[in-house]
């Protein structure tokens, strides 16, 4: 595949955080590299890069609407996060300092697509930009697909904690933002769904951290069901350190919230009173 104008673009916009190699663009493996991430300390830059994120998710793969979710939750992101994103001095033009935005990038996609008979190369240009986002949004956000944020029933020592209990990894615990309501069928067990919010609403989590969740996400989705779905979200966590050494810090965690798709509870389902 030819190096289109769109692939330029998105070069520029993503080597401010990794080198892409050139095999990329003749389809062989894609590999990206970016720099090891800082704290999080302060959430409230993220919230729009992931609900961008969130969107992406929602799409089908290799489509126009998931690659365009990316490069933008792409572009808030590196907005967002400590780093520098200028241009080299002997690269700029006049009146410029930072490389060309995603949005830039995605206009000229969004064009692409829209001639005619530009089918298979749109296509192949999805699949070679989509993989690449992907991988440098773990590495911004340290490796999200590593951690999930339990609330109910998967905890230790509850009803369904051994549809994790075979992932090795560590347990911390955390707090998210949102609130619980009596609506899922873990509901009708007692364990109410997490909707999440802004209004400074807190629900005590438990973060697993393992490097067996990224093989696990299909059969823990499919575990769920339709009436929750995957997100990502910024869990307060406590990092090791006692007293003035101890920090406060955010990271980004899955976490499965409800949808349209959850039943309310009916008071007689109930089998034990929420943890």
């Amino acid at each position: 595949m030819g190096t289109l104008p769109v692939h330029r673009a998105a070069d520029a916009v993503l080597d401010g955080r990794a080198r892409v190699p050139p095999a990329a663009a003749a389809g062989r493996a894609v590999t990206a590299d970016a720099p090891a991430p800082g704290p999080i300390r302060d959430p409230t830059p993220l919230r729009g890069a992931l609900s961008r994120l969130n969107e992406a998710r929602l799409a089908p793969e290799r489509s126009s609407a998931r690659l365009g979710a990316l490069l933008s939750g792409f572009e808030q992101l590196a907005a967002a996060l400590p780093g520098e994103d200028r241009l080299p001095s002997e690269d700029r033009r006049p009146g410029e300092d930072r490389r060309p935005g995603a949005a830039g990038a995605l206009a000229e996609l969004e064009g692409l697509l829209a001639e005619p008979g530009l089918e298979t190369g749109a296509a192949a240009l999805r699949e070679y930009l989509e993989p690449i986002l992907e991988r440098l949004i773990e590495a911004l956000l340290d490796h999200p697909e590593r951690r999930l944020a339990v609330y109910g029933s998967l905890l230790p020592g509850e009803n369904n904690h051994h549809h994790v209990a075979t992932l090795v990894g560590r347990w911390v615990a955390g707090t998210v933002e949102g609130t619980l309501h009596d609506r899922g069928w873990a509901a009708r067990q007692g364990y109410p769904g997490f909707v999440p919010g802004t209004s400074g609403d807190r629900v005590t989590v438990k973060v697993l951290e393992s490097l067996g969740l990224p093989d696990a996400w299909d059969r823990l989705d499919a575990f769920e069901g339709e009436a929750y779905r995957r997100i990502l979200a910024p869990v307060e966590m406590k990092k090791t350190g006692t007293g003035a050494g101890s920090e406060t810090v955010w990271r980004v965690c899955n976490i499965y919230q409800l949808t349209a798709r959850a039943r309310p509870a009916r008071a007689r389902d109930r089998k034990r009173d929420p943890a």
